[in-house]
């Protein structure tokens, strides 16, 4: 099984490959960059964009896994309880990056009294689009006890065989019919709800049969080996990834890059690191794009090398998550002890 370091570490890297991702995955970005390495006729950072579009995938597995480890522990998981956690920590950042919205760009913070509450609950996120997240994940948690009595109950062959069904439908409708689904945003959250269920099952599923001690046996290599070829497992990923334009394949993806990390033998500097990401993954997902889409995107983008733009926007981010956590525990910290 996962430890709890390995777990806060894996959170860590997903983290740091969000942020990649939003950074370099639009055009109109790529182009305000200098750009000096191209990959197949694509700038080298929108190759490694699409490769980490595994980061939200890897947060649902990670999900999954943890909670799964605590509904065989105690046969269920308390799910109001973890709504409730994350939508204090969401209000948290809220309280402050919307007032500085109203500062910044007043035409668009905080609108009607509608738009204010559909934010706020994060049913409709105009505010920042990359909460889309929060909706369909809290239908899922309220949902997860059902999924993992299932999944506990079924073999391996029909938990994976049902994932793929619904991920597959799912994908499909979103594809094709999104445009319809954002006019009915109860529709749009079902279906992304939907689709989340694969990589959260699958996460599930790693705990039930313990298939990363499985991996860790048949791959049974001193640290130089078995980090040489887990490396050249990931650049393979990372090529192959490059010349399949096909965004659905990203979950299998992500279970290639979970069980790589997780093989690979890091310094304790390396993993402290990651830790320290993962500690503050949730915050940095929650403002790291106001940062570089909303309130100052002109300034990071104004950089022009990505490596800079890249940095300053993961600090500025850690910055803020910092404030946020204070924030947190001042409004919050009596409730928060009630609800863990």
């Amino acid at each position: 099984m996962l430890t709890k370091s390995e777990s806060l570490q894996l959170k860590g890297s997903a983290i740091l490959i969000m942020v990649l991702l939003h950074l370099f995955n639009r055009q109109e970005n790529i182009d305000k960059c200098i750009i000096s390495i191209n990959l197949l006729g694509e700038p080298l950072v929108s190759q490694l964009a699409k490769f980490v579009e595994i980061c939200v995938p890897l947060y649902l597995f990670l999900s999954g896994y943890g909670l799964y480890l605590l509904f065989e522990k105690n046969n269920t998981i308390s799910p109001l309880k973890r709504v409730l956690k994350l939508y204090l920590i969401f209000w948290s950042c809220f309280i402050v990056f919307i007032p500085l919205g109203c500062f910044l760009v007043p035409e668009l913070y905080p609108g009607s009294w509608k738009i204010f509450i559909e934010n706020f609950i994060a049913w409709k996120t105009s505010y920042n689009w990359e909460w889309w997240f929060i909706f369909p994940y809290v239908l899922l948690i309220c949902v997860s006890n059902i999924l993992f009595a299932c999944i506990r109950r079924w073999n391996f062959f029909t938990s994976f065989l049902f994932s793929c069904v619904v991920y597959v439908i799912s994908y499909w409708v979103i594809s094709a019919y999104k445009s319809r689904l954002l006019e009915s945003y109860a529709l749009f959250n079902f279906f992304e709800f939907l689709r989340m269920l694969c990589s959260f099952m699958w996460g599930a599923l790693f705990v039930k049969y313990d298939l990363f001690q499985r991996i860790k046996k048949v791959v049974n290599l001193n640290v130089y080996g078995n980090n040489v070829l887990m490396s050249i497992i990931l650049v393979s990923a990372f090529l192959l990834r490059a010349m399949i334009p096909i965004h659905a394949a990203s979950v299998f993806f992500m279970v290639i890059f979970a069980c790589c990390f997780y093989m690979m033998k890091k310094s304790p500097y390396v993993e402290s690191f990651f830790m320290l990401m993962g500690k503050h993954s949730t915050n940095i997902w929650l403002v790291h794009t106001f940062f570089c889409y909303y309130y100052f995107h002109d300034f990071i983008y104004g950089l022009k090398y990505p490596i800079l733009i890249y940095i300053l926007t993961l600090g500025l981010s850690v910055i803020s998550s910092v404030v946020i956590n204070k924030l947190y525990q001042l409004l919050f910290g009596k409730i928060s002890s009630y609800i863990h």
